[in-house]
């Protein structure tokens, strides 16, 4: 798991510029027709990416500073599963709201 949380943590950053950029100068280098399907389809995707990161961090201060804890694979795949279902609800609500 800390290898799959490592790639989640350099996607989450990239996703989180492109994101930014999308929202600064969207409309500019976009139609308008095509900045809403993309941010129809980018803001989602985002908000799922949130979720998995902040069951990361959730794990991360469960376990504090021991990386050799028995349930260390428990405790991150617990928060991965709540916080990712987390994110599905608020892409859903984003959706459909």
């Amino acid at each position: 798991m800390d290898i799959f949380f490592e790639v989640i943590k350099w996607i989450f950053f990239f996703l989180t510029i492109v994101v930014g950029l999308f929202f600064l100068r969207g409309s500019i280098l976009i139609s308008p027709e095509y900045y809403t399907i993309v941010k129809q389809l980018l803001v989602p995707g985002y908000l799922v990416f949130c979720g998995m990161m902040f069951g990361y961090i959730m794990s991360r201060l469960r376990l504090g500073y021991d990386d050799e804890h028995p349930q260390k694979n428990k405790i991150y795949i617990r928060s991965f599963i709540t916080w990712i279902v987390i994110g599905i609800v608020l892409a859903v609500i984003y959706i459909f709201i």
